[in-house]
Parts: structure tokens; sequence; C-alpha cells
């Protein structure tokens, strides 16, 4: 009885770490209408970051590291679903499905909401990687 009691409390543990690390990995739907809240560039780590926000108020921040203008093939696509609950970096593979979200996402908001300079760079670097 114990044993079966423990072994149901660790299934539990591991299904709520598994949708937990779905949460935090994921790309959110975010409510229309979509706009940037902030973009800026970080010299330093040579990084582009675009925070995002939703008609909701939900924030989703990413953006690309690495020398966009002479290498875009190279950087690398982060992003931080929830910062405020959890301040997880999330790096997707280059070309991995994550990555075509993103781009989806960009690419809905550059039909609906208009073009910005930092949407649309990175952008060009998922489009012409994917």
């Amino acid at each position: 009885m114990i044993k079966s009691t423990a072994l149901a409390a660790l299934l539990v543990v591991l299904v709520a770490f598994l949708g937990f690390q779905y949460y935090i990995t994921s790309v959110p739907d975010l409510a229309e209408p979509i706009s940037v809240e902030e973009s800026r560039f970080i010299e330093r780590d040579n990084s582009l970051l675009v925070t995002l926000q939703g008609h909701e108020g939900r924030h989703f921040t990413l953006g690309l590291r690495g020398d966009i203008a002479n290498a875009p093939e190279e950087t690398a696509l982060f992003f931080i679903r929830n910062p405020d609950l959890v301040p997880y970096v999330y790096w997707p593979g280059l070309r991995s499905n994550d990555e075509k979200r993103v781009l989806e996402l960009l690419e809905d908001m550059m039909e609906k909401e208009g073009q910005d300079d930092a949407i649309s760079q990175i952008y060009e670097v998922l489009k012409n990687r994917n």
C-alpha cells in the first residue's frame, strides 16, 4: 500500500514538472492587438531584445543573440514566456518547431500591426533560416 501511494505521488510530481516545463518553454498565444512594449539592442551581449504585450497585458520577451548583420544564420533565438512568474530564458534549437512558432507569431504581427524595426530584423533572420 505504501509503495503504490509513493508511486502515485511520484507520478503526480513528474506530470506537474512536465506541465510546468511545457508552460515555460512554449510560445504563448497573445491576445490581439499585440504591441511592441520595448525593443533594445544590448551591445555588450550583441543581443536584440523585443518585449511584446498582448491585449490582456501578458508579456513575451524574445530576441536574437549574435552578429545579426554579418552572420545572421549563426544567431541564437531566445525567449522568456513569463518573466514576472519565472525568469527562465529558453533557447530553442535552430530550425526547431519553437523557432517556427515564433516566426509565425512575428509574421502575424507584421501583417496586422505594422512593422517595427527590431521585429522586422528578427523576422527576416528567422524567415531566411527556416
